[in-house]
């Protein structure tokens, strides 16, 4: 007689797991020179499950990059950060955000 063994493997969850990626609705100004300062607009910045408390600040932040240089932040929240534009490139770039190892959708941004 032959034996069908099934095998279940259970994988460890971190309390991060149904969160989405971090994401970017808007970058506004939309365009600006080195230096000065922009604010994303988005969601799941913070990389943290919804707690039922209101308040919005993280623990840890991540990185907002201009095509590959990072920015300097000034605050960070769950749905916002205000950002420096970093000084190195001009032209259009993608803006991106990194926080807990998970990248969000690119946005479009001109450094003057």
């Amino acid at each position: 007689m032959r034996y069908l063994w099934l095998v279940i493997l259970v994988a460890a969850c971190s309390a991060s797991d149904d969160v989405p990626s971090p994401q970017i609705a808007s970058v506004q100004p939309n365009h600006g020179p080195s230096g000065s300062v922009v604010m994303l607009a988005g969601s799941y910045f913070c990389q943290r499950p919804d707690n039922g408390q209101e308040d919005p600040t993280c623990d840890s932040v991540g990185v907002v990059e201009f095509g590959t240089v990072p920015g300097t932040t000034t605050t960070w929240a769950d749905n916002a950060i205000m950002v420096e534009v970093p000084h190195g490139n001009t032209g259009d770039v993608d803006v991106s955000v990194s926080a807990a190892g998970r990248i969000s959708n690119a946005i479009s941004f001109t450094i003057d």
